[in-house]
């Protein structure tokens, strides 16, 4: 997930801000002795593992009965607010003491213009080594964030009652795209929107290049030579995917007004059984499985057209808390934060959200849900890299999410690969310290 850089949502999340601030001016309980202290915390997730709203609040009763010297205050962000308001809070030097960031590039370019402070400088070792993908936010040998819940990206649902109707077996979704064009022939013979998606809100563009635009790669390090000048963007190995995408689009297969919805708009066609396939994220995955039905639902990898080994793989990310800079109670969110890794709150917020918590030390034989047993599978056994964490943010939100509004808006797969070309040169030469600490962290 991406939020967009644009002045009005910056303009939205100062005034935010500075209502936010002004609320954590009043003390949270006035009945608490002034000595106590308050920590506010800035998160996202409820969006995509729902009941972690419910969880958070009785974790932070739960800490608060065992750590009466301390109160905590969550604060929800919107999905695009959630980054822009902490930039601005941490320009300021006020804000959060905790705050949720996506990992990779979300979390870094944050850690590099000294917005936070390395989290490994404040769990141990020992503990740190247990969350899961702490590798993507891993810069100059330190940890700038940690791991809180796990990002399965981005599975494909599909309705089992719609294949079987279509001739297709349900057991056995579609894994080469030869095979999934036929397929998607078929459902649309039937009458059935294929696959649903939304794009207004541009987030579902970073998730198809991730899905698909690894599928030409070895490694993540190939994507980031791109994007720091040392391989070609506009070559196949790099740009296969928009043709695969604009031939989908050209053949009918998506909805026709994936332009017009939001992601999660689109993905409401797939529980309404108005279209037989959708992506959703990992971390979600119990919600709509039991919205539609657990013997209806089938889940599938993206099917592959790609020669390189990041086509074989499942990737997955980590959803984090960081800790900012600015904070005046590092080690106090430190310990909070390591209180939510305790077996019983993992195992609460599993039981809560259905979504795995980024833990090693998580049971796994809670993991009945037969679908998600299977991504998790995918996850362990056949894990990558989360592509979309591993460019720069511009090239996200002005390439990839722009660039799949152009496609599904009738523009040339020539002008799309440009506009990839001409974004990730104007990053480079408007964003030279950016750029910089991307080249170190391309040499790792």
């Amino acid at each position: 997930m991406r939020f967009l850089r644009t002045p009005a949502i910056r303009a939205a999340a100062a005034s935010l801000l500075a209502g936010i601030v002004a609320l954590g001016a009043v003390p949270a309980h006035a009945h608490r002795a002034s000595s106590q202290t308050t920590l506010v915390m800035w998160w996202w997730g409820e969006q995509e593992a729902q009941g972690a709203k419910g969880w958070l609040d009785e974790t932070i009763r739960l800490y608060e009965k065992a750590h009466p010297d301390i109160v905590i205050r969550p604060v929800l962000q919107t999905t695009n607010g959630l980054v822009p308001s902490f930039e601005t809070a941490a320009k300021a030097h006020r804000g959060p003491d905790i705050q949720y960031l996506w990992g990779g590039i979300n979390t870094l370019a944050e850690a590099w213009p000294g917005y936070i402070v390395p989290m490994s400088d404040y769990l141990p070792a020992g503990e740190l080594k247990h969350y899961l993908n702490t590798s993507e936010d891993t810069y100059n040998g330190k940890v700038w964030s940690a791991p809180w819940y796990t990002q399965p990206s981005f599975p494909l649902l599909y309705n089992k009652d719609f294949f079987k109707r279509a001739g297709l077996d349900p057991n056995n979704p579609p894994q080469t795209w030869s095979q999934f064009l036929a397929a998607c022939a078929k459902l649309k013979k039937l009458g059935v929107t294929p696959i649903a998606g939304g794009l207004q809100d541009g987030f579902y563009g970073g998730w198809l290049f991730s899905m698909l635009g690894n599928q030409n790669l070895n490694t993540a390090k190939e994507m980031m030579a791109a994007s720091v000048g040392k391989a070609d963007i506009t070559s196949s190995k790099y740009s296969e995917w928009w043709q695969k995408l604009a031939e989908m689009r050209a053949k009918g297969y998506w909805n026709n007004d994936i332009n017009s919805l939001q992601l999660y708009q689109a993905q409401d066609l797939f529980v309404q059984g108005k279209a037989a396939m959708t992506n959703i994220a990992g971390s979600d995955i119990r919600k709509f499985v039991k919205l539609v039905g657990v013997n209806k639902v089938g889940v599938m990898r993206m099917p592959v057209f790609g020669t390189g080994k990041l086509a074989h793989t499942f990737g997955s990310s980590s959803q984090t808390l960081a800790i900012p800079a600015f904070s005046q109670h590092k080690k106090e969110a430190a310990q909070f934060i390591m209180f939510t890794h305790t077996s019983e709150r993992m195992v609460a917020f599993y039981r809560e959200t259905g979504s795995i918590p980024a833990d090693d030390r998580f049971p796994q034989n809670l993991i009945t849900l037969p679908q998600q047993k299977l991504v998790w599978g995918w996850m362990i056994h056949q894990g990558g890299p989360y592509l979309e964490n591993f460019i720069p943010v511009q090239l996200d939100s002005d390439g990839n999410f722009a660039g799949t509004q152009k496609i599904f808006a009738g523009d040339s797969v020539s002008s799309v690969i440009s506009l990839q070309a001409k974004v990730l040169n104007k990053w480079q030469r408007t964003a030279p310290g950016e750029l910089m600490a991307f080249q170190n962290w391309f040499k790792l």
